[in-house]
Formats: structure tokens, sequence, C-alpha cells
């Protein structure tokens, strides 16, 4: 858990929105976290996989009863508001009620699966497969979900009986420690799970993920770093350990001319503006056929005219803050770089500080950094089209391939854009964003490397697999 020892040095954290101190955690210097690989190394789970399912109830248990202090605690880090938080702790107690059903099923016998004809002969030897959890899995997460993303690495591990190091972002890493608070108080065995903190994240993230003592790294943050991650495995020997890299996206949400616009543009605002636009699967580019196009803009405009940005502590409020202020002059540099490019601005781009409210940009040109970029904030671009044709590749035109979603009346035409696009997932009427924590997740190219997240594969991909045959 924290680290063993009394902390030489603490990490402060503050709050984007008030720009003060919210709290501080104890900063692991090198060596701590070497004595936390070791630690989590040596350390084997003694719960069965139905006791580790009892263990996550408790902590769903937990979080329930502790919601309005998990979500103060995450906006104070994030600066997002409460109504986004409330809702992350609501996220984060159904995955470890998921995260429960699937470690009470982990030790099933999986051999029938593999027992074709082949097996059949009379002179085969007997065939057993089993899986059993890697020795330790290291996890990096990021600051736009504090606690959920913490979650969807740890519960897993639980579920798999696998030990873990987390790394959770030094900007939001109060999240982490309290999770780790409630799941000791449910009764996790000592050890099996070590935070480490830094401000040194490419330090620290280097000396994790080329440890020897590591066999499996799953990490979700930004696509420079996680390819930064495959080149120090690859240069220190270490590239053949198992990586589960979720890298990010820049999905297109396009409308045709029989969409409902209404609906497309409420569903606009949520994809766009909802945890201030920082999300791995919001929308980056609102692809609409020039038929509906002002018709779509002027609804969009004034379904987002009604949220309300500010404080994130005050319940009405609709938005919060960005991660930081530096963040927020990024979103609007490029905002501004679109609107010389051509783009105009229908609504919003009045920065102050952190705090950057709902923008709405037209005629943005696709090759424009705001959308060719994964621009991490609440912005919605709208990029318009002739065809429909011309939409899907516009939206092929990314190096990212997370996610994707169109709005149409013809369910034969939301199936040959989802097989176009080939994007980790598709929504067809719904926001690319939408999941629920137990899908596969994850995406292709310039988003990941195919393998998956949620709470059912990732539990999966922190067990290994051997093959016994017992000759007669």
């Amino acid at each position: 858990m924290p680290l063993t020892e009394t902390p030489r040095l603490t990490l402060m954290v503050r709050n984007p929105y008030r720009g003060a101190p919210c709290g501080e955690v104890p900063m692991a210097t090198s060596e701590d976290v070497q004595r936390a690989l070791v630690i989590a190394r040596q350390t084997k789970y003694q719960m069965t996989g139905k006791e580790r399912a009892g263990l996550l109830r408790r902590v769903a248990e937990g979080l329930t009863r502790r919601k309005n202090e998990c979500a103060r605690v995450i906006t104070d880090e994030s600066g997002l508001c409460l109504k986004d938080t409330l809702y992350e702790v609501d996220r984060a107690v159904r995955t470890a009620h998921y995260a429960a059903i699937v470690a009470e099923r982990i030790d099933e016998d999986t051999t029938g699966r593999y027992r074709l004809d082949a097996e059949d002969l009379p002179a085969a030897p007997r065939l057993k497969v089993i899986t059993e959890p890697w020795d330790l899995v290291v996890a990096v997460t990021p600051f736009n979900h504090p606690l959920n993303q913490v979650a969807h690495k740890v519960f897993p591990a639980v579920a798999a009986g696998a030990s873990m190091v987390l790394k959770p972002s030094p900007k939001t890493p109060l999240s982490a420690f309290l999770l780790g608070r409630i799941l000791e108080e449910a009764g996790l065995e000592k050890n099996v799970l070590q935070i480490v903190v830094n401000d040194r994240c490419p330090e620290i993230v280097r000396q994790l993920v080329v440890s020897p003592l590591v066999d499996m790294v799953t990490f979700t943050g930004q696509r420079e770093v996680g390819i930064q991650i495959a080149r120090w495995m690859v240069s220190e020997g270490q590239s053949l350990k198992q990586y589960v890299p979720e890298l990010g996206g820049c999905s297109s949400f396009i409308i045709h001319r029989d969409a409902d616009l209404p609906r497309a543009a409420e569903l606009a605002v949520k994809g766009c503006f909802g945890n201030s636009g920082q999300r791995c699967t919001c929308i980056r580019r609102i692809v609409v056929v020039e038929e509906v196009a002002d018709e779509f803009v002027d609804r969009f405009v004034r379904a987002a005219e009604r949220l309300t940005c500010g404080d994130p502590y005050d319940p009405k409020v609709d938005m919060g803050t960005v991660i930081s202020e530096e963040a927020g002059a990024l979103i609007q540099q490029r905002v501004r770089a679109a609107i010389r490019d051509g783009a105009v601005l229908r609504l919003g781009d009045k920065r102050q500080g952190a705090l950057y409210p709902p923008t709405i940009l037209d005629e943005v040109r696709v090759t424009s950094e705001l959308v060719a970029k994964e621009t991490f904030g609440p912005v919605g671009p709208v990029i318009r089209v002739k065809e429909i044709d011309e939409a899907v590749e516009v939206a092929k035109n990314s190096e990212y391939a997370l996610a994707g979603g169109i709005m149409t009346g013809d369910r034969a035409l939301a199936q040959r854009v989802a097989k176009d696009l080939a994007v980790g997932q598709f929504s067809w009427n719904g926001i690319p964003s939408y999941r629920t924590e137990t899908a596969p997740f994850g995406g292709f190219r310039g988003s990941g490397n195919g393998l998956k997240e949620g709470v059912v594969l990732a539990a999966e991909s922190m067990r290994r697999i051997r093959t016994v045959y017992e000759h007669s």
C-alpha cells in the first residue's frame, strides 16, 4: 500500500480552480520504488477467488458509503465539477461489483475449451490448462478519471490475484491513496498493492516498466508516452513482457442528413463537454453533412449555452476546470489557430485560468491542429462535408482509432460506416464515449496495440496460461 516507511518527502497537490493546496501524498524516491517492486513481487495472495470477490463487494460498499467524500477528493485534485465526480464514483462502484463477479469465476477450469478431436484419441495424454496470476503487474494511470481509471487497473488485479505496483498521475494522486485505504479497510492483504508517485514522471515510469521483476505493464495516457514506454522496454531488453497501452483518441461523431437533430445536438453537448472534455473517447470532430449543418449547429450552440461553467464545488454547475491553467492555455491556443485557419467561433473561448467554458467552432478544417491532434478539453469542432462518403474519409483521416459514432436512421449505413472506420468501439445513435465497465475497451493504430481493457479482459490479461500433459 502506501510506502511502508515514513516518507522523507511529500508531494503537494493543488486544486486547479482555487490554485490552493488540497492535499499531499508520500513522494517516492528511486529506492522506494525498487523496494515497492521487490515487496509486491514477493507477496502472493492467500485469499481464494471467492474470498477476493467478497473483498471487492466490501470495497463497493465502502465507496458507496463514502461517495460524497470520494467525489469531493476528485474535485479537489482535478477541478472537475461534482456532477462529474459523483458519477465517477458510481462508475467505480459498478467496476468493483463486476470485478467481484470475475473474481468468483477466475479459477474455473478452462481446459474444456481446448479439448477438440485430437484429445479423443485413445493414446492421447490427459490435457490440463492452468491459469494463474502474473507475479507482478505495473499500472500507470492518467489524471482525467482519478478514481475509476485506478479502479480499472486495481480491481481486475484483485480479481486475478495479481500483485500490483500502481503509479497514479502526480496531478491527481489523492483518489488513488483514498481508494487504497478503502481497500485496506475492506480486508486487502498486506503488500499486494503498492502505490508510488513522484513528480519526476519519466524517471519513475522508466524504472517501473524496465524492471525485470515486472511481468506486465498496463498504461493509460498520452500516445507519445505510451510509445516512449515501448522504446524503454526495447532498449533495456524488456520488450517481451506483456504491454497493454490505451493511448487516447480523436473520435468523430458523424451527423447524417436523416439524423434526429435535436437528439444529435444534446448528445454532442454530452460527448464534447462531459468531464470537461477530458476523456480519451470524447468527441473531437463533429462531421456534419452540409444539408443539415446550419440547423444542427444552431441547435448545438443553444444546447451548450444552457450549461453552467464555474465553481466545481457548486452542485448546480455543469462543468468545472480542465486539469491546469497550462492545459487551458494549450486548448485556447489551438482554438485560436483554427480560427486563423478559417473556422468560425460560435460559442466560448473565454478562458479564466484553468476554467475554459464550452467552446464551439464551425467550418473547421480537417488539417487544423485542433482536430488533427487530441485536443484534451471542452471544444466542439464542426467539420462540414457534402456527402456521407466524405464524412467517413474525414473520420478515417486520423492517427487514432479508438472510438466513433454516427447519427442516422439507416441501420445498414451505420453498420457500413462502423466497418469502414474500424475503431475500437462504435456507437450508432449514441456518443463515441459510451461504454460499459465490462466490455472490451481499447483501440488500434495510434490508440493502442489491439489488446483490450474492460474488467473481464483486464483481469484475464493479468494471468498467465500454462499447459500440462499427463502421460500414462
